[in-house]
């Protein structure tokens, strides 16, 4: 499972919340500009335009006159009559775009205007800060003919009615009803929610995608590395990458990736083929040659060649031993065992050998139990201890340890000896490298290696110290296995 650490630190992820968080920032913006469509500052504005016409005809009237005023509405309402004309402009149906505009005598008789009728103001207040407007649904006016403002009878409406935002007011004995349809309005506010609710619609499947596809690219990318990772930390080439898919790029990244680990593992594969051939198929003259110097008179030269025949042996079966356990992984030696006897069983081997050269080997050993095989531990320890004790001086010291963790068992020995430079720690479980420090001792460079792959067949790691018991210089070596 993921680490949620490791997950929010992707770049895939920090898009997708990017994307996501533009989304409900822009939601946000639309549910404010809703409220502002949702609230009366439309209302207002048009009240304000009703207040305006309404101040207008009675600055008018206080100046000029009723009879300004009528010559002012008829000139405003029908543009085609002429002001003395005592007719209702019925020269086009009443549009949202145009203001009511009806003038009542005393006598409720209509005198100018472009309704034909005087609407009943009994309608819904509206609180526009400085007026008195209020809103009432009038049937919409489609035309007709009539001789005379009176003359009502003439005229078409149809069934449908428009909401209207009117002022009625009093000019010295006449009613001036002055109104504005507001349809328009209703029908703006409607059409802005509507695509507001589209447009947030959009932009939360938006935000639900852009996250999904940063789930999935996350989830992909971190199972290659996981995958990647295992390869390079146990060596196991016969890895392949999960494809369980094949529209989008990283699954055809997966596919050249294989491709590429089944040309690496058939290099791999191959070279480990020769060098394994050639040392079987030297080992045989080699021990045939050996056998032939055992037959030399000259017994300094006999001990110097068979010496050096021997060496040559060890390596080839070294190497042989190696391939074996990197590449068939044989496991019929495993059982449950107790790692403390099995470590005493190394340092007793060793403890005649540090008593000679006067070597501290100090040992702490905790009892536990692990299933393994004991004959190739016991192995990777005596190798490891071996070589911590040669390249320890005299009256030197060798520290041995087995504890464990709820999650690992570490088995670790510490020297302090020549030690290698830290910037070689990292070429230690290559086959034949041998540090500068220790070229003067004998060895073939393959111990490690073959530890190496001790701890890889039992799934664990390998750790090199620099300095591990603190004086300046020496070498710890530590496995780790999980429990």
């Amino acid at each position: 499972m993921l680490a949620i650490g490791n997950f929010t630190r992707s770049s895939s992820f920090r898009v997708g919340v990017l994307l996501t968080s533009l989304a409900l920032v822009a939601i946000l913006f639309i549910v404010y500009f809703w409220r502002l469509a949702s609230s009366d500052v439309f209302i207002r504005e048009a009240s304000a335009a009703v207040d305006a016409e309404t101040y207008a005809f009675t600055l008018l009237h206080e100046q000029a006159g009723i009879e300004a005023v009528i010559s002012n509405i008829k000139t405003r309402t029908s543009p085609s009559l002429s002001p003395d004309s005592n007719e209702i402009d019925t020269s086009h149906s009443f549009t949202p775009s145009r203001l009511i505009v009806v003038l009542r005598d005393s006598e409720n008789q209509i005198v100018a205007g472009n309704y034909p009728l005087w609407p009943i103001a009994m309608g819904t207040s509206v609180d526009s800060g400085t007026s008195s407007t209020s809103i009432i649904n009038l049937p919409a006016f489609t035309g007709g003919k009539g001789s005379t403002a009176q003359d009502s009878t003439s005229y078409s409406f149809s069934d449908s009615t428009n909401s209207i935002l009117f002022e009625e007011v009093n000019l010295a004995g006449y009613s001036l009803f002055v109104g504005r349809n507001i349809d328009d309005l209703y029908s703006a506010q409607w059409l802005g929610k509507t695509f507001g609710w589209i447009i947030i619609a959009l932009l939360c499947v938006l935000g639900a995608i852009s996250f999904a596809v940063a789930l999935y690219v996350v989830k992909r990318i971190n199972r290659m590395a996981q995958t990647a990772d295992y390869i390079i930390r146990t060596g196991n080439l016969e890895e392949r990458l999960e494809i369980d898919s094949s529209w989008d790029d990283l699954s055809r990244l997966a596919v050249v990736f294989n491709h590429m680990l089944d040309t690496i593992e058939s290099a791999v594969n191959n070279i480990k083929s020769v060098s394994d051939s050639i040392a079987h198929d030297l080992r045989t003259p080699l021990a045939r040659l050996r056998n032939n110097l055992e037959h030399i008179d000259d017994e300094k030269l006999r001990h110097e060649t068979t010496y050096e025949a021997d060496k040559l042996l060890n390596m080839f079966n070294s190497l042989l031993r190696i391939s074996k356990l990197e590449t068939v992984h044989k496991k019929e030696g495993f059982c449950e065992t107790e790692l403390s006897d099995m470590v005493t069983d190394v340092e007793d081997l060793y403890q005649p050998l540090a008593e000679d050269r006067d070597i501290k080997l100090i040992s702490q050993l905790s009892k536990i139990q692990f299933y393994g095989d004991p004959n190739l531990l016991f192995q990777a320890v005596a190798n490891v201890l071996d070589n911590a004790i040669k390249y320890t001086p005299d009256g030197g010291t060798v520290t041995l340890q087995l504890t464990a963790t709820s999650s690992h068992v570490i088995i670790s020995v510490n020297d302090n000896g020549k030690g290698v430079d830290e910037h070689e720690l990292d070429s230690l479980e290559r086959r034949f490298f041998q540090a500068d420090k220790s070229r003067t001792c004998e060895g073939n460079g393959l111990g490690l290696s073959l530890v190496s792959a001790i701890i890889k067949l039992h799934k664990g790691k390998l750790w090199f110290v620099h300095d591990p018991l603190m004086q300046g210089h020496g070498l710890g070596v530590v496995f780790t296995f999980p429990r």
